[in-house]
Order: structure tokens, then C-alpha cells, then sequence
């Protein structure tokens, strides 16, 4: 530890692609050297830090503080040094960086005299939102706060459904996920013994079946497959496995509950029986927006 919520570590694991692949962290870089001094002294030591590290390609820059009480009250800090190091620098904005070639350029403030600063490359990248507080933006009048989660799952995932593609989404009550589904103009299966909102029951696009999702079954194959069920995690990762083998659905997003002990030894579970199952390219995070959750999605 090297801070509230701040872990240094010799490596960390990546995933194929070449991003780390770190369940339980909201954010990741390699470490270049750590700051101290006042204000102007950070801004500078961080500019001489950084400057070598991005001058031959495309970068972003990040300034932020861990999500822990004692380094909260530091954002203003955290604001002012960001903009007195892209004085120095010129990054490009964050909403430009390319998700390929570019580098994040970051400042972990720890203290008001003292930091971390280091570079990730953006494909390797937890997330390019500052310090990964994925903040999402939705409509007024979506259903429930889980539009922010399935909005945040699809930004890391980095592809969502088109317009016409037909999405199941299984514990769909009161509705979040598949309003978010039906903003994307999707064709929406929700399944749930419980009522959506009404306006949604008549949505022409949305057909909804009143019966458990663990009855359900999809009379064709759907482009993807939701779920955000409040089940036990294994019992709804042995029926998400059970759509990959019988070829259900081709991409999986999904938000587990996690129990309050042995977290990190579900997540392994989990993975195992849905990679069992035939779903591949298994990938896990607690996103901003989840709780005692996780989310995980997969490809066939």
C-alpha cells in the first residue's frame, strides 16, 4: 500500500488483448516516479516526468485522486494540477484520445504535496476516465439506476447493440436495462415474472415474458444476451452457461452479486463455469456504477 486505496505491485496480469486484467481496480499505470513539494513543485517534477514519456505519440492526461475519505477532499487540487501540467504538456482531450497507439498520461494525487505519476497505454487501460470514475450520463426518464450500469458495461466492453439487433434481457423488472436497450433502437426480449414500467410494456419494439428466467427459453438465437438478476451469482452463471451451449445468444453482458466473503474466489468460480459452458474471451470487472457486483461479459 502507498496510499488510501493505492496498491504499488511488480506486475499485474493482462488479458489476450493486452489489457490489464484486474477485477476489483478501478484504474492501472506504470509507475515512473513519485512527486513531493508544493504545488508548483508537483506540476513541474510531474512535467519533467511525463514530458520524454509522450512526446512521440498521441496522449491524453489524467490527474486524480484515489476514491478513499482521506484523498476525496483533494479533486480541487487534483483540478488545478491537471491544468497546470497541460499548460506544459498540450494533451489531447480524453473524449479524443484513440483507444489504439496513444498513451494516458497520469498523476495519482495522494496528498496535497505528494503523488505518483506514470504513463498506461490506451489499450492496455483500465479505463480512460479519470482515476476510473466512469461517471455515466443518462436520460431523465429512464426506469431505474441500472441504465447507468448497463450504459458503463457497454463503454468498457467498447461495442454495443445496433439498431434491429435482438437482445434478451433476462431480470429485465422495472425495466433499466431495456430502456437503455431500446435508446440504441434494439429489439428487446425482457424476462421477468415481475411488470416493467408501462410505458415500456407497450413499447412496439419490447416483448415481454412474465415467467423466471431460469424457465425461459428463446424460440430463435439472439444477437446478445443481459442480465442483471438478484440470484445467487453460480446459480445464474450455470444458466448463462447454458445459453452458450445451446448457442442462445452470441455476446453476454451480465451483473453478478457477489457474496460479502470470499470475493475474489467467486469471481474465479464464476469464470470457470461460464468458460465451461462455452463462453469465451471471459472478461470480469467491478465497474464504477456496481456494487457488491461485478459485471462480465463474453463472446461465443
Amino acid at each position: 500500500m502507498i496510499g488510501p486505496a493505492l496498491v504499488r505491485s511488480r506486475g499485474a496480469p493482462v488479458e489476450p488483448g493486452g489489457a490489464i486484467d484486474l477485477v476489483f481496480a478501478r484504474q492501472g499505470f506504470r509507475l515512473g516516479r513519485e512527486l513531493g513539494g508544493e504545488p508548483a513543485a508537483l506540476a513541474e517534477g510531474a512535467a519533467a516526468a511525463l514530458g520524454p514519456l509522450v512526446s512521440t505519440r498521441p496522449f491524453g492526461l489524467s490527474v486524480w485522486v484515489p476514491d478513499a475519505d482521506a484523498t476525496n477532499p483533494l479533486l480541487p487540487e487534483a483540478r488545478a494540477l491537471e491544468e497546470a501540467l497541460a499548460r506544459r504538456l498540450t494533451p489531447l482531450p480524453l473524449v479524443e484520445l484513440p483507444r489504439q497507439g496513444a498513451l494516458l498520461a497520469q498523476v495519482a494525487l495522494t496528498a496535497r504535496d505528494r503523488g505518483w505519476v506514470g504513463t498506461v497505454r490506451t489499450e492496455e487501460a483500465l479505463s480512460l476516465a479519470p482515476g476510473g470514475r466512469a461517471r455515466m450520463r443518462v436520460g431523465g426518464e429512464r426506469p431505474s439506476r441500472a441504465a447507468r450500469k448497463i450504459e458503463e458495461a457497454l463503454a468498457w466492453l467498447g461495442v454495443g447493440p445496433g439498431p434491429g439487433e435482438v437482445c434478451v434481457d433476462l431480470g429485465a423488472a422495472p425495466g433499466g436495462w431495456s430502456w437503455a436497450l431500446l435508446e440504441r433502437r434494439a429489439r428487446v426480449v425482457a424476462v421477468d415474472p415481475a411488470r416493467l414500467r408501462p410505458d415500456l410494456e407497450r413499447h412496439r419494439s419490447l416483448v415481454h415474458h412474465a415467467v423466471s428466467a431460469f424457465s425461459y427459453a428463446p424460440e430463435e438465437p439472439a444477437d446478445w444476451l443481459f442480465c442483471d438478476m438478484a440470484w445467487r451469482p453460480l446459480e445464474v452463471a450455470q444458466l448463462l452457461a447454458k445459453w452458450a451451449r445451446r448457442r442462445w445468444a452470441r455476446l453476454l453482458v451480465a451483473n453478478l452479486k457477489l457474496p460479502m466473503k470470499e470475493k475474489a474466489r467467486t469471481v474465479d468460480d464464476l469464470r470457470q463455469v461460464l468458460a465451461g459452458g462455452g463462453w469465451q474471451r471471459v472478461r470480469a470487472r467491478q465497474l464504477y456504477h456496481d456494487r457488491d457486483e461485478i459485471t462480465v461479459t463474453a463472446h461465443l
